[in-house]
């Protein structure tokens, strides 16, 4: 009878499994800056900057068609839904921001599914921001391992998406 082979503690300490490991490393990967001056300065930045369009957003009144929010800035109305029928794809963006910031995240969805989703996505990143220039660490996506056409399709889809569901709201409200 044949007894089961002896395993050298090298062999008893190795991974499991290699090929789990990609070769060109993780997808998303714990970042520590070098210049940390600088990573601070950067990250400060994008607080401001997300701060500021997400105050910007509290600010502004919803209007309650769901089109012409923008038109507080000073921004002329969108002539699309007048002259081709159809609301434009941003159509509702402002709007669903102003919504997203009161916490009214199923009226911003009804109105402009995209602006909700980057009303999200900007206070995300409004923490990440606030987080890495406190602990001057971040997370970072390995960008070697994400292929750029499939992230422009998926960006892509959505909002084509959210432009469709868009037309198909304002048709359904017009009769």
């Amino acid at each position: 009878m044949d007894s089961a082979p002896t395993l050298t503690s090298a062999q008893v300490n190795a991974p499991a499994d290699k090929s789990a490991e990609h070769p060109l490393g993780p997808l998303i990967y714990r970042y520590a800056p070098i210049d940390r001056r600088a990573a601070r300065r950067r990250a400060l930045i994008i607080t401001a900057a997300t701060a500021a369009l997400l105050l910007v957003s509290f600010w502004l009144e919803p209007d309650p068609a769901g089109l012409g929010t923008h038109t507080q800035l000073g921004i002329a109305r969108c002539t699309w839904p007048a002259t081709v029928g159809v609301p434009c794809p941003t159509c509702g963006m402002t709007t669903a921001f102003a919504l997203t910031v009161r916490g009214r995240f199923i009226a911003a969805f009804r109105v402009q599914p995209m602006g909700m989703l980057l009303a999200c996505t900007t206070f995300l990143v409004l923490l990440f921001a606030l987080r890495e220039a406190w602990t001057l660490r971040a997370w970072r996506v390995n960008w070697y391992r994400v292929r750029p056409l499939w992230c422009m399709a998926f960006v892509t889809a959505l909002v084509l998406g959210a432009w469709l569901y868009k037309i198909l709201a304002f048709r359904a409200a017009m009769r």
